[in-house]
């Protein structure tokens, strides 16, 4: 049975570790404290490679301290089962077949990476299995043996996994948290965009899943995707108050690496926002450690029984003999993993396997107390993403999170590209949201004066909904009274965008698609749009507009986020300041073509001053726009070309500072005059002045006004615009 997507539970992936013993899937107990790490300095120096032919390599060590080793052989065609008391003893032990494929039928294909786990006193092999009419029809089985020892030949045939979805699914791996069973594991989606993405799943059983599947993580960036579009080979370690789960992607060369999802070890782990994920590879390939393509790994324990090691394969070479598949040199190795001060790992890409034994090595500090989980403060840089629920038609939309490890995080979903909440730290490290917006969607649809959203085909107004372009004249959607504002009823702030995380060397962020076609809102033309926010380490947010047309069309993009520095109450005393020496005076909300200067006015923010100190000041200007400031400012570029600070804005309590960066000619600021506290959101009434609008942009109503910059796109011709919310304290 194939499911429609949305009975798929979507979410994003992770990045650090939890409180428990249960490693790498493994079914031991779990203790009440967290494991210790033991001191790596006494460890052996481990063999390179561990196991010469060691694919997809998994290691299980019992309460004992007995280990079992279990791989893919090379020959894929059966599964073999070595036993130790040392790590190293491995490399010489003899391995023992405990199943061998049949000849025909639905077990007789390929035989992948099997894992070894023990639960409720039964031993259990999750093994992927292809079909001897198709070796490549891979489907998930398990084997199971109730016998002390799995050496014995006791192994029974359970079946295979059934999935809600019968496709190409592999690499199963099983947990214990809180109780329950899950299961994690690689499958192609029901809609064949990937060759694998991993999901979730909670089991009844250790043969069988729950109908409730939530997608894990799936490859979208580019490291994902290198040859293949795979996220597979998933393994789960539980350390500091968080569940970590790594997973391998790409191509099974020297371009395979390993990724990283997490989550709190308190949280719902079948909630898709509970899942975060790490934008870049945590291990890669080192040409001059000659390590390629390590992944697939696994975890497990070091003879000490307390220092956590990392178990994975790769090759020492990377010219590949044949296909990735017919060479056989994945070798297993282990090296140390430690943990960082938040109780992230720490998997040290420059490091070789057995640098715990240099005289030189100082590890790590482990995490002296327990980690706040929840904290902005307290991460990585990572992504995440979750169901915000359906529009009326149906239609999916889904929520992005874009963390950058500093205490900024951006969420945002793909209705309309709207930034729902935009958390930055104050002097003192305390995180709050300083955007206006709802945490429902339905309140976007219902009633949003543009909270967050992006703008477009035409940012601010245009008069009577009207213009002439090459002898046409074109009437568009008026929602403004007369007049045309913002794109028209259903602006690009009511669109439901085609959305993907994207990472860069700038920082994480969001890549938002929409195709406006020809007479939408009246607008000629199809026009393509590509509207890209960035997350950078500095705690900017970076907006990136880019659009092309097959017809002559006004453009005029911007996003139009509601700040309040203080996350409440009114802004008045925000300190703003506004580069520019002139303004657009306005007439029923229209430019009247004057560029008039702010010299001796109430718009006069050359300097900064309080937002509230001339917000009432008798000047018909202000009357004119509800009782506050509507106006566009004509930027003092002074012949600067490019990005250009055109806005700065301080609120004194927090010290938190905006500053708004553009390379547009203009900038609208809007003080939150129509807020009547008719909007409630995040336990808030909006009320007059609660927030404040700084949109970079064209001038207001340029398609009728030949003495503004033109804002007219042509075909051949690709419109470029770029802006920045910038953060910081003082």
């Amino acid at each position: 049975m194939k499911p429609a997507l949305s009975s798929i539970r979507q979410c994003a992936g992770v990045a650090a570790a939890a409180l428990g013993l249960t490693l790498a899937a493994c079914s031991a107990p779990e203790p009440d404290d967290a494991i210790v790490a033991g001191d790596p300095s006494t460890l052996p120096a481990y063999n390179v490679p561990l196991v010469e032919h060691g694919a997809d390599p998994w290691i299980h060590r019992t309460e004992d301290g007995h280990y079992y080793f279990i791989s893919t052989a090379p020959e894929f065609d059966r599964i073999e089962l070595m036993e130790s008391d040392t790590l190293n003893g491995f490399t010489d032990a003899e391995p023992k077949v405990i199943w061998a494929r049949p000849d025909e039928g639905p077990m007789g294909g390929h035989v992948w990476a099997p894992e070894l786990h023990h639960i409720d006193g039964v031993w259990y092999v999750h093994v992927a299995l292809g079909d001897a009419d198709a070796p490549f029809r891979i489907r998930m089985h398990v084997l199971s043996n109730d016998n002390a020892d799995p050496m014995t030949d006791n192994w029974v045939e359970e079946g295979q996994i059934e999935t809600p979805w019968d496709d190409f699914a592999l690499d199963a791996t099983t947990f214990v948290h809180n109780g329950t069973q899950y299961l994690v594991w690689a499958q192609r989606d029901p809609d064949g965009r990937y060759n694998s993405a991993l999901y979730m799943a909670e089991m009844p059983t250790p043969t069988t899943i729950s109908d409730d599947v939530m997608l894990l993580t799936e490859p979208e960036f580019d490291w994902e995707h290198v040859g293949y579009h795979v996220n597979e080979g998933a393994a789960v370690i539980k350390r500091h108050g968080r569940i970590f789960i790594t997973y391998s992607a790409s191509a099974t060369d020297h371009n395979y690496a390993m990724g990283l999802v997490w989550a709190s070890d308190d949280a719902d782990l079948m909630d898709p926002a509970s899942w975060k994920k790490s934008p870049e590879p945590v291990f890669y390939s080192n040409e001059s450690l000659e390590r390629f393509g390590p992944g697939h790994n696994g975890f497990t324990l070091a003879e000490d029984g307390q220092t956590d090691l990392l178990v994975y394969h790769a090759r020492s070479y990377r010219e590949l003999q044949g296909s990735p598949l017919t060479d056989p040199n994945r070798n297993a190795r282990v090296r140390v993993l430690e943990w960082d001060e938040h109780g992230f790992p720490v998997f040290h890409q420059d490091r070789d396997d057995n640098y715990h034994r240099d005289s030189n090595y100082i590890p790590l500090p482990g995490p002296q107390t327990q980690p706040d989980t929840d904290s902005k403060m307290n991460t990585k840089p990572f992504v995440s993403k979750a169901p915000f629920g359906e529009l009326p038609d149906g239609r999916e939309v889904t929520q992005f999170t874009l963390n950058n490890g500093n205490g900024m995080e951006v969420k945002l979903i793909n209705y309309g590209g709207i930034i729902t909440h935009l958390y930055a730290p104050d002097r003192d490290g305390n995180i709050a949201d300083v955007v206006l917006g709802y945490d429902d969607l339905q309140s976007y649809v219902d009633d949003n004066p543009y909270f967050g959203a992006l703008i477009g085909r035409f940012g601010n107004r245009i008069a009577g909904g009207r213009f002439e372009l090459d002898g046409e004249v074109y009437q568009l959607a008026t929602n403004d009274g007369d007049n045309h504002l913002h794109g028209g009823e259903e602006g690009f702030d009511k669109k439901l965008w085609d959305a993907k995380l994207v990472s860069d060397e700038r920082g994480v962020g969001v890549e938002l698609f929409l195709l406006s076609e020809d007479g939408d809102q009246g607008y000629p033309g199809n026009l393509e749009v590509t509207a890209t926010y960035i997350l950078t380490p500095d705690n900017e947010v970076l907006t990136e507009f880019r659009a092309e047309t097959d017809k002559a069309t006004p453009v005029n993009l911007t996003q139009h986020s509601y700040f309040n520095l203080a996350g409440e109450g009114d802004v008045l005393g925000h300190l703003l300041q506004i580069n520019a020496d002139h303004y657009l005076p306005v007439e029923n909300l229209i430019p009247t073509g004057e560029l008039a200067p702010v010299a001796g006015t109430p718009f006069d923010f050359t300097s900064a001053k309080p937002i509230g100190q001339d917000i009432r000041a008798e000047h018909p200007q202000l009357e004119r726009v509800g009782g506050g400031f509507d106006h566009n400012y004509v930027l003092a570029r002074d012949d600067q070309d490019g990005m250009f600070l055109a806005a700065r804005a301080l609120e004194p309590n927090s010290g938190r500072v905006l500053e708004v960066l553009t390379d547009e000619p203009g900038i609208q600021f809007y003080s939150g005059n129509f807020l009547d506290g008719g909007q409630q959101g995040k336990g808030q009434s909006y009320e007059l002045y609660n927030g404040f609008c700084l949109e970079p942009q064209h001038f207001p109503d340029a398609p009728n006004q030949e003495h503004f910059q033109s804002t007219i796109l042509r075909p051949g011709e690709v419109y470029e615009m770029r802006m920045s919310f910038r953060f910081s304290v003082e």
